[in-house]
């Protein structure tokens, strides 16, 4: 298509494309887990670390990365060691990060466009931020699937997996730090307001579709992907912000599982 002949949109497709297919991986634990905000938890910490790397004059890119692995940390350490409700704490860190980066832009002499991260941006995706985007996702599919079945035990019961001999504290700091590095990584793209989105609606895709576990996981990617190439599209074609043309996408997508689920229910009444 004509769309890709500009460099811009091929590195949105390849960015998206590896959002796509390490966020469903990451969804599937957090759902299970029922902290399904802790996404968009984490991403208005990063939007917080935006605002510090360009005041501090370094790249709000890994400014976002360090303020959202210390806000994975922190909701993980909260949680574990003060009992308080998951609920309770995504609340004090996703309040807490959105009024720090709202503070931010007000601070004097700080140039901050916000609007490119909160929901997302294809013109400003450069070279090196794909680059480090595929090395990050590698890695990060790497431990996933070096960890799969320690964390799909951890995420149906930590009492369980602790009997098995397992590190549970180690597995849900790593887990924490994966999905911060993933929601920091993806701002430029799906954007800081939307990002919770690409984790969880491609699984409840999934979930609505499939009945074994291992099917749900390629189903999910499966939609993920189709959600981001055909968000790109119309993001291009309606000048429209791509977070929100992929997520809208992504919803479209579940509707029309509940519809062919429905209608499969209906049929065999």
């Amino acid at each position: 298509m004509s769309i890709f002949e500009y460099s811009f949109m091929v590195r949105a497709l390849l960015a998206g494309s590896l959002i796509a297919v390490v966020a469903p991986l990451l969804g599937i634990f957090v759902v299970a887990r029922n902290t399904s905000l802790i996404a968009d938890t984490l991403a208005h910490a990063a939007l917080a670390g935006v605002g510090i790397g360009v005041i501090l004059g370094i790249s709000p890119t890994w400014g976002a990365v360090a303020v959202a692995l210390l806000a994975a940390l922190g909701v993980e350490y909260l949680m574990k060691n003060h009992r308080f409700s998951a609920d309770a704490v995504l609340a004090l860190f996703l309040s807490g990060g959105l009024a720090l980066a709202v503070a931010l832009v007000r601070v004097k002499g700080a140039s901050i466009n916000f609007e490119n991260y909160l929901f997302g941006s294809l013109i400003t995706v450069t070279a090196n931020e794909v680059w480090i985007l595929l090395l990050t996702s590698l890695a990060m599919i790497g431990l996933i699937l070096a960890y799969w079945w320690s964390f799909l035990s951890l995420s149906f019961s930590e009492e369980l997996t602790s009997t098995r001999g397992l590190n549970t504290k180690m597995l849900k700091n790593l887990l924490a730090v994966l999905t911060g590095l993933m929601v920091s990584q993806s701002l430029k793209i799906v954007g800081g307001l939307l990002i919770g989105a690409m984790m969880v609606i491609p699984v409840l895709i999934a979930i609505t579709l499939c009945k074994s576990a291992r099917s749900s996981v390629l189903v999910s990617i499966i939609f993920a992907l189709l959600s981001v190439w055909s968000g790109l599209i119309i993001s291009y074609y309606l000048n429209i912000p791509s977070g929100s043309a992929i997520v809208l996408m992504n919803v479209f997508w579940f509707a029309a599982a509940l519809l062919v689920k429905g209608f499969g229910t209906f049929k065999n009444s």
